[in-house]
């Protein structure tokens, strides 16, 4: 079997490929999303979209249909507790005229299908059930891929291939972007309450030595996510379910809710997630969300980098397709953009894991979070959050004053 004359295909129909199929379809561009699962299908993921991911979703115009469709939990901001049991809660704050600036807590199956729902609405078509293997080559360009499709071989042409499939991209190993191995080797384990729990309006992180929990509520459960060093991924063994019990049992507010629901029988593992890459473009090609490189989930920014991804590569794809003479500025232009727009925050990942790592570092930061009326915290909250620049965090007079008045306090 094979296609061709496509002049977009997308390679991975996450919230990546979905955003970006949708935006190339309203711009007129026939769009093909080949995707190995059949949707709808579950994601190890937080299950969160916070605010600059909603933001995304009002600029591709689909957020209040998605949400009268989704009824997703209301996501007000996060509770975060350190090693010594000291915490602190902060919400996302306000935007322009007072509005609440609130995140979404909707289960990934659902959110993904919805997504990509609205893609087809407007003209993009869908592949399910084919798992590429290879990229194809005119010369020194990128012209379709390779996959199958059951026991058939398929090739699929087009003008621009896209790689929007995820952590452990094929389009990316196969163009070899990647720029090293995983440094930083964690893995999740993530699973759902088996039954309904009271909605706090807040997320939950919890760090205990090594290991990290998060809780959020759900429309109709929860998502209980534990994150641990690669050290330990031997002992899940075949049954991460019991692995995942086990973990949950050491942090009592997320276990209590666990004691009541029960979780679901399935639990996915991922990891590792520390995935960079030397540049999100070959000529022919464009990687978008994870597969244009990824650090840490700890911040919870992976829908936010999908969506905002996926409209910078809109435009850089369309450009290209208008004039293939300015191809290869458009795809330089596209990295230029990406390294702007995600470094500053990949250097607020890094140094927020170098506190969560270290526990004594860990509860100290914590300390002083919950300072000063909370004016670290929520500046922290709005930067992970993708409401503000990772420069209103990293601040050295903010945190000199806020240390500050921690050591005062004792």
């Amino acid at each position: 079997m094979s296609v061709s004359g496509v002049e977009v295909l997308i390679v991975g129909a996450g919230p990546a490929g979905a955003a970006l199929g949708l935006e190339l379809a309203r711009r007129g561009r026939d769009v093909l999303i080949v995707e190995r699962a059949q949707f709808p299908r579950d994601k190890p993921c937080g299950d969160c979209v916070n605010p600059g991911a909603v933001a995304e979703l009002e600029r591709l115009g689909v957020a209040g249909r998605l949400r009268e469709r989704l009824a997703p939990g209301q996501l007000r901001g996060w509770h975060v507790e350190a090693p010594d049991g000291r915490g602190f809660r902060a919400a996302f704050g306000e935007g322009d005229e007072g509005h609440t600036l609130d995140g979404w807590a909707v289960r990934r199956r659902d959110f993904d299908a919805a997504l990509l729902e609205e893609a087809r609405r407007l003209g993009a078509r869908v592949c399910f059930g084919m798992r590429v293997y290879d990229v194809l080559r005119a010369g020194e360009r990128v012209a379709g891929v390779a996959g199958r499709q059951g026991t058939a071989s398929r090739e699929a042409r087009a003008r621009f291939v896209v790689g929007a499939d995820g952590l452990r991209s094929v389009v990316q190993r196969r163009l070899g972007l990647a720029r090293r191995p995983p440094r930083l080797r964690k893995i999740a384990l993530v699973g759902h309450l088996a039954g309904s729990d009271r909605d706090p309006g807040f997320g939950e992180l919890h760090v205990r030595g090594r290991r990290t929990c998060g809780y959020v509520a759900l429309p109709g459960g929860g998502n209980v996510t534990v994150v641990i060093s690669q050290d330990e991924a031997r002992a899940i063994g075949g049954a991460p379910r019991d692995f995942l019990s086990e973990a949950l049992s050491r942090f009592p507010r997320v276990w209590a809710r666990v004691s009541e629901c029960g979780l679901e029988q399935d639990v996915m593992v991922t990891g590792p997630f520390d995935r960079p890459v030397r540049r999100p473009w070959s000529p022919g090609a464009i990687l978008v969300g994870d597969a244009a490189g990824y650090y840490d989930p700890f911040t919870g920014q992976g829908i936010y980098q999908a969506l905002r991804s996926a409209r910078l590569a809109a435009e850089a794809i369309d450009a290209a397709l208008s004039d293939p003479g300015e191809e290869r500025g458009a795809l330089r232009r596209y990295g230029r953009r990406m390294r702007i727009e995600f470094g500053p925050k990949r250097g607020l990942q890094r140094v927020i894991e170098a506190a969560v790592s270290r526990p004594g570092v860990m509860s100290r930061c914590v300390a002083a979070l919950s300072q000063r009326e909370g004016v670290a915290a929520r500046r922290l909250l709005r930067a992970t959050g993708d409401l503000a620049h990772p420069a209103t965090v990293l601040d050295p007079q903010l945190w000199l004053l806020t240390f500050l008045s921690t050591t005062h306090d004792r």
